[in-house]
């Protein structure tokens, strides 16, 4: 290649890759579409939310790792840990690499798609840059899967883990559900209780822990999901985990699990306290979430005017609001606070000016718990 082409090349290369990350979304929406008619994903039950994520996060990596400098070695961390991932929800090799196929089919699809009409020459100059990121990514992520179903064979645990991996997929039918019960020595209408942390923090005596209390543990893209029968009171050692995570105390059989790791990972997302917190914890915070969009540019109609305070007034007010909404009463918010009750009435009173919120009035202390209130609802209720 002379130095006119390779200059040529090189610009052109830069703008092709502009416009295919312009076109993430028919990329993904391509994949997902593929993936209908693939079997291997009707064999093995793998969540369709860790499909959707991964198919992202492999699309972002080929990008990045086609912008690089020519022989630059970045991290292998993902396509091991979905190598990893893939075989530990119970897939064979020659079904993970065609996954991989067809990741590589679709990008160099979205290539071509985005070179028309005047990069071709581009993308052929390129074509063994892409070829060389192509194998570089397929080791790693084959050479992990393999690593990792050695492992697992040699522990003896390919069984229960496709067996949790029946549990919290969202197609898993009662045939399945029952499939797994057996595998695991579980009823298969039984009560359980279910745990969600963030994985980052979570450290192997965390995992002996939750392990020799009768847990079993399932890891999701994110967070590492335990749960155990329920045969009692509560009892599972929450406030040792010093991470953000979720708490459900009653999974009504093991049809349930699915759905309840999808609500605690919502709850963990919402979270922004390093401990787990409850469904009552996380309440207010959920409906803060799902509703706030809806009320773009008329909170006016809701808060009046408390947009337009200044913030330090802000935090007295929500200092006082949750002090009075944890007991209903202005004596015991005002002991809590250190604040005479006159104080407080008059807070309130004043609150109730600027907002039109009467927090006496059940209706209007709704609106302020999920709109203005920090403080989680019913804490440490189990």
């Amino acid at each position: 290649m002379n130095g006119h082409n390779k200059g040529m090349s090189e610009s052109g290369w830069v703008d092709l890759l502009q416009r295919v990350r312009a076109d993430h979304e028919t990329f993904l929406s391509d994949f997902l579409g593929e993936l209908e008619t693939f079997e291997a994903y009707e064999d093995v039950a793998v969540p369709q939310a860790d499909i959707e994520r991964t198919a992202q996060l492999a699309f972002e990596l080929f990008l990045e790792r086609l912008a690089a400098p020519i022989g630059h070695v970045g991290s292998a961390e993902f396509p091991e840990t979905i190598g990893r991932r893939r075989a530990r929800q119970g897939m064979r090799i020659d079904q993970f690499s065609e996954g991989v196929r067809v990741n590589f089919r679709l990008l160099w699809r979205a290539l071509h798609r985005a070179a028309q009409p005047d990069l071709i020459d581009g993308l052929a100059a390129n074509g063994e840059r892409v070829l060389n990121m192509v194998e570089r990514y397929a080791i790693e992520a084959q050479g992990a899967f393999l690593e990792e179903t050695h492992i697992m064979a040699q522990l003896h645990c390919t069984a229960r883990e496709r067996a949790l991996s029946k549990l919290f997929a969202d197609k898993a039918d009662y045939e399945q559900l029952q499939s797994a019960a057996d595998v695991l020595s579980l009823p298969v209408d039984g009560v359980f209780e279910l745990v969600a942390v963030d994985k980052s923090h979570v450290s192997e005596a965390d995992r002996a822990t939750y392990a020799s209390d009768g847990g079993y543990a399932y890891e999701g893209q994110e967070l590492v999901y335990w749960f155990r029968r329920r045969t009692g009171p509560v009892d599972w050692s929450l406030s040792k985990l010093e991470t953000s995570g979720a708490y459900i105390s009653r999974v009504q059989g093991l049809g349930a699990l699915s759905p309840a790791a999808r609500l605690a990972r919502e709850m963990v997302e919402v979270s922004d306290e390093p401990r787990v917190l409850t469904l009552r914890d996380s309440f207010a915070s959920l409906l803060r979430h799902e509703l706030f969009g809806r009320f773009a540019g008329f909170e006016a109609e809701l808060l009046g005017a408390w947009n337009e305070t200044p913030g330090y007034e802000q935090s007295r007010y929500v200092e006082t609001l949750d002090a009075f909404m944890r007991t209903g009463s202005i004596k015991e918010a005002g002991d809590a606070l250190f604040l005479h009750r006159n104080t407080v009435f008059k807070r309130l009173r004043s609150f109730h000016e600027l907002t039109g919120i009467d927090v006496t009035v059940p209706r209007d202390a709704v609106i302020a718990m999920v709109l203005i209130s920090n403080e989680p609802q019913g804490a440490n209720e189990h």
